[in-house]
Formats: structure tokens, sequence, C-alpha cells
């Protein structure tokens, strides 16, 4: 079983600044589960600065349980720099979702979903949406 908690810093019309979803759905919760240790064992390297646009504060927080006992809590920031924070047996890793990291948990983001009971698309604010026009020209007028 994962208990998740979506937690917004930036709240948008219409979309909670938190939420709870407990999942007790064997087969989605190992898919997270594998997904967020596949992230933490092919950890990203950058010989540079990483610039970290649209961060509007979308993370999750959860739990792992066996009955009773917890295995695992993580935390998936899920805008701007993605990143998960997994603490295992009381040791914690951090890392940022890009290059080799994407790679190896392509189904990250599709899994969180599944757990969630929602769309990919919904697990972000709809203020993250880029407009395509800019942003003083609607969406509409750049068609």
């Amino acid at each position: 079983m994962v208990t998740v908690h979506r937690i917004t810093s930036i709240v948008a019309s219409g979309h909670p600044a938190t939420a709870t979803t407990t999942q007790r759905k064997t087969a989605l919760v190992r898919a997270l589960f594998n997904d967020l240790c596949k992230v933490i064992a092919h950890p990203a390297v950058s010989n540079r600065p990483v610039d970290c646009p649209a961060d509007f504060g979308e993370s999750y927080m959860g739990t792992f349980y066996d009955g009773n006992r917890e295995l695992a809590t993580f935390t998936y920031g899920a805008s701007g720099c993605q990143a998960v924070h997994l603490t295992v047996a009381g040791k914690s890793k951090v890392v940022l979702i890009m290059g080799a990291t994407v790679t190896a948990a392509p189904k990250l983001e599709a899994d969180m979903a599944a757990v969630l009971g929602v769309p990919k698309s919904k697990l972000t604010s709809p203020v993250q949406q880029v407009n395509p026009g800019g942003p003083m020209v609607s969406a509409s007028a750049s068609s």
C-alpha cells in the first residue's frame, strides 16, 4: 500500500493545494516503487549549472507500507527540475530527474498518475501549461 499527499505551493483556481490518495493495488504500488528505485540507482551528473524553469512547487510526498509497517518514504518534485527524494531503512538519496535518470524510469509519471487515479496530464498544475502565444497573447490568437 502507498499513501500519497499532493502538495502545491502556488494554488490555481479549481486545483486543490493538497490532496491525499491511498492506493492498495499491488501492481500499481510496485510499479511506482520500482520507478523510484530506478531513478535513485541512475543519478544524472551535470558538469555545469542546471536551469530549473517553471518551478511552481508541485510535489508529491508518500509512504509505502507493508500492512502497518513503513517501508519507505518519498518526495517527487513534479515541476521545475523534477527530483526524487527516497528514504529506505533510514538511508536517503536525492536525485534530479534528467539525462540517464529519465531513461532509467520512463514510466515514472504514468505510474504516479496510475497510483493517484488521474490522467498523466493532471500531475502538474494548470498554471504550468505553456501558452504557445507567449504571456501577452491568447493561445487561440497564436494558432
